[in-house]
């Protein structure tokens, strides 16, 4: 597995294949600072992201909680009808919070470490037992539908430092590395539950931290997902997963750039200001205007 792990990030891979995904990056933060407006627009889209992001990684381990649910359990107004509801809702609640949990640690510049990751396994993982959540496992676990073995618990305390240590010191580029750390996360298995989970979350701080958006797989697109991990997995073979990934990227890449033109193209034909120069001017009240 140490063989495995090295070879996942030195893969022959051509920084080509993510010129265009670079061009958009470039295109986008060039497109900052971003006025009031603008601002407006990105945090309607967040908002609704965390719903669509939380949504899709709870579908892929097989809730079914729909798209209008989550948005309702996020909001504190879904009220299950049995215990497997329940515990949906807590596995929903627990991703939104390991979502706010990576972005405050983001802001913190919080160095990328083991603890870290726990951290963010127990923050994620509400609907498991407390004795499993934020510590490696100790069972074996068989992942369903998958020809990918996890490996033996007793070496997952060998292998996390590896797989940390490989990403790390790793030339490749920060998109091809978010994907092989994935891949080889979801390879050792560390927890006994919500490795999937607590993976994609990893994935997004990953991006994140490089200036890339985060990402939301498709639940619809599982068997692609899951196929594409176990090709490189068990045949070596990256360029799936590593399509799947960079085409997320670009979807979210281009919406975001999308919100930024259209408010732009509006305001310019609304005559407004781009610069929003008088945004901070408070709102001038009529002295005969009763309140």
């Amino acid at each position: 597995m140490h063989e495995k792990i090295y070879k996942a990030f030195h893969q022959d891979i051509s920084i080509d294949d993510y010129k265009e995904l670079d061009e958009l990056k470039k295109k986008f933060e060039g497109m900052k600072p971003f006025n009031e407006y603008e601002k407006d627009g990105l945090k309607s889209y967040d908002d609704a992201f965390l719903v669509r992001f939380t949504y899709e990684s709870n579908a892929i381990e097989g809730s079914t909680l729909s798209l209008g649910d989550t948005e309702l359990v996020l909001e504190g107004e879904f009220t299950p009808n049995n215990n497997q509801r329940l515990r949906e809702i807590f596995s929903a609640r627990g991703c939104a919070d390991g979502c706010a949990y990576i972005e405050k640690e983001l802001e913190n510049d919080r160095k990328f470490t083991e603890n870290f990751i726990k951290d963010i396994h127990e923050r994620t993982t509400l609907d498991c037992q407390p004795r499993i959540r934020g510590t490696y496992r100790i069972a074996p676990v068989y992942i369903q539908g998958s020809l990918t073995e996890p490996v033996d618990p007793i070496q997952i305390r060998e292998l996390m430092p590896t797989l940390l240590y490989a990403y790390e010191n790793s030339d490749a580029h920060p998109i091809a590395k978010a994907a092989a750390f994935h891949a080889m996360f979801e390879n050792i298995h560390p927890f006994q539950d919500g490795n999937g989970r607590t993976g994609r979350l990893i994935l997004n701080y990953m991006l994140e931290k490089e200036g890339y958006p985060p990402i939301a797989l498709k639940h619809d697109a599982k068997q692609d997902y899951k196929k594409s991990l176990e090709e490189w997995q068990v045949r070596g073979n990256p360029k799936m997963f590593l399509d799947v990934v960079k085409n997320c990227v670009l979807d979210e890449l281009q919406e975001r750039i999308h919100i930024i033109t259209v408010t732009r193209e509006t305001m310019k034909v609304l005559n407004m200001d781009l610069k929003y120069e008088n945004s901070e001017k408070p709102m001038e009240l009529d002295d005969d205007l009763e309140i």
